[in-house]
């Protein structure tokens, strides 16, 4: 299976979303949703406790890319 990072591109830097495996389509729709005003950001909760949001307006200034990890 291959795994997935999304890239956000904004003037305030660059950020990198890991993708789970086999939650690919699920990051997908809740990008859908951020960029259409249906969601107000996307919270991505990591090993550790550690959690990270990007807000919906942060994601709809920016370049959005779905690449294979490196």
């Amino acid at each position: 299976m291959e795994r997935k990072i999304i890239k956000i591109t904004h003037v305030t830097g660059t950020y990198t979303i890991e993708v789970p495996n086999g939650a690919l389509n699920d990051m997908k729709t809740q990008l859908d949703k951020c960029l259409n005003d249906e969601q107000g950001a996307i919270v991505v909760k990591r090993e550790g406790g550690d959690q990270f949001v990007y807000p919906s307006d942060l994601l709809k200034n920016s370049f959005i890319a779905i690449v294979d990890r490196e």
